[in-house]
């Protein structure tokens, strides 16, 4: 009977061994990542400066501090295809009482301690807090290019751009076929795939594709999503 339950073992052992050996990886499709540029120089002309994690801290006497931003930092430059090229800020609220309303912000980002996404634009020699995605259309609407469409979606979503994607052997995949991220323009407007992980939280972690359509218009909705792959190393971890 030992004998018989250890041979069992080394079947089972060896049979998912060869299931993991013979799991295909998925086909990598690669895009080129636009270089793009965000300035912000009217805010370190103003009394700030930035740091190597793309922080600000400015000066009391600093303009943009009247807006009430827990924190300053600086968006990834794929924001620099918003036309006008307007310069710009994340502008991180930490309520540490009542929650904003939803009107208040872009969208919510971390764990236990939330940070309500907002912006501070230099517009016409002046600071303007941009709160919401109404007034960021006003802003940078009509919506004409590919570049601007990514940087558009990038601004008022909670999703990432991913470029320079490779399969891994490590990982566990969902798909056949994973793809950067890639604007097509559609009679619709402008089709692009961006991704997010499912960061807080207890494991698993996996990682999705979402689909977003913006129009010329400004306006921008989910199409789909769907789990691409997970880091299985991570299915034990909480993130608070």
């Amino acid at each position: 009977m030992l004998i018989n339950f250890y041979r069992f073992l080394i079947l089972l052992f060896g049979g998912s061994l060869l299931l993991a050996a013979s799991q295909s990886l998925p086909e990598v499709v690669n895009h080129p990542k636009p270089q793009l540029d965000m300035n912000i120089n009217p805010f370190l002309e103003a009394g700030c400066s930035i740091d190597e994690y793309d922080a600000l801290d400015c000066a009391p006497q600093a303009p943009v501090l009247a807006f009430g931003c827990n924190r300053l930092s600086k968006p990834d430059d794929l924001l620099g295809g918003l036309t006008p090229p307007l310069p710009l800020l994340f502008c991180k609220l930490t309520p540490s009482r009542s929650l904003p309303a939803p009107a208040d912000y872009f969208y919510r980002t971390g764990g236990l301690l939330p940070n309500y996404i907002r912006y501070i634009v230099f517009r016409n020699g002046k600071f303007k807090l941009v709160k919401n995605l109404s007034e960021f259309k006003k802003l940078f609407a009509p919506i004409e290019s590919t570049e601007e469409a990514l940087s558009y979606a990038l601004a008022v979503k909670n999703l990432q751009a991913y470029y320079g994607q490779q399969a891994n052997p490590s990982y566990e995949y969902f798909v056949d076929k994973i793809e950067d991220t890639n604007v097509v323009k559609t009679p619709q407007g402008y089709l692009i795939n961006l991704y997010e992980k499912r960061v807080f939280g207890c494991g698993p972690h996996p990682i999705s594709v979402v689909n977003v359509l913006v129009t010329s218009a400004g306006n921008i909705r989910e199409v789909s999503r769907k789990e691409v792959y997970k880091n299985p190393a991570e299915d034990s971890l909480c993130v608070d």
